[in-house]
């Protein structure tokens, strides 16, 4: 497969990815801390399983990154927990395009470290972002703000955080080890942080523990698959930044999924129009 096969591949996998969290925030009824430790923990045995598949596993050079892992491991624990508290009260098409400014987070972030610098054509496509976050806040003709939109945006910055950290210690560490850091030491910093909450969570859902380990296990593996075929489609191909750039698309996949399945008509205009715009505002934010 080339490149442009494995960037599909990964739009569909992160589209199914929101569906599959939502599932979980809708069937599994525990904290958003317990649900994101079902998915970390249940990504940790996977890429555990996987890990001999892309380098295996070895620590010796992780040292030289140790402050980048703590906060790739911090980020994804706390990314995860705010990501979960957000989308339960939102649809997947909404939370994705409020999760779209993980792209603006990713520009201000190379500014404040990579001392990186802003093109008119970066600024007009940052405003062009915000514009489709406005958007989709409005409700009969005027504009509500909603915390849970505000929830996903925070989330953003931290997985904006988790992106950057992940390209440092990448050049250290295989992908098998970088998963295996990344998601095991998120559920076991999740864990020691909230033990008792988790605990209750775990009790409350042992009547129904198969189903929610099957949801748990299908949100992980999208995640893993998503994150399988970027790093395939990055690797492949001639031009990461036009990777980048596809990768947004699954806004509006994820808006064509969340009608398919899970019947979400309303607003559906006005979602796939900021769908299209924060997919427009990632090219031209992206374009240096």
């Amino acid at each position: 497969m080339n490149w442009f096969v494995f960037t599909l591949c990964a739009i569909v996998s992160r589209a199914t990815y929101s569906l599959a969290t939502r599932l979980l925030s809708k069937d599994i009824h525990v904290s958003a801390i317990t649900q994101s430790f079902l998915v970390t923990a249940s990504a940790g045995l996977l890429s555990l399983f996987l890990s001999p598949f892309f380098g295996g596993i070895s620590i010796q050079n992780a040292g030289n990154n140790a402050l980048s892992i703590l906060l790739v491991v911090l980020s994804l624990a706390f990314g995860n927990i705010i990501y979960f508290k957000g989308q339960k009260n939102l649809d997947a098409g909404t939370t994705q395009i409020a999760f779209s400014s993980i792209v603006v987070w990713g520009v201000i972030l190379s500014i404040l470290f990579l001392s990186s610098h802003f093109s008119f054509t970066q600024l007009l496509g940052v405003e062009l972002m915000l514009y489709a976050i406005v958007l989709i806040q409005y409700n009969e003709k005027r504009l509500t703000m909603n915390s849970s939109v505000l929830w996903i945006i925070l989330s953003a910055l931290l997985f904006s955080v988790f992106q950057v950290a992940s390209a440092g210690v990448s050049s250290s560490v295989s992908t098998g080890t970088y998963l295996v850091l990344a998601y095991c030491g998120s559920s076991l910093i999740t864990l020691v942080l909230y033990f008792k909450t988790v605990a209750k969570d775990i009790k409350k859902i042992i009547p129904q523990l198969r189903y929610a380990v099957m949801r748990s296990f299908f949100a992980s593996g999208t995640s893993l698959l998503y994150f399988i075929f970027s790093f395939a489609a990055y690797r492949f191909a001639p031009d990461r930044g036009v990777v980048v750039i596809l990768l947004t698309g699954q806004v509006v996949v994820s808006v064509i999924f969340g009608v398919i399945f899970f019947k979400e008509h309303t607003n559906l205009k006005r979602k796939l129009f900021a769908g299209v715009l924060a997919f427009l505002a990632a090219v031209l934010i992206k374009s240096f």
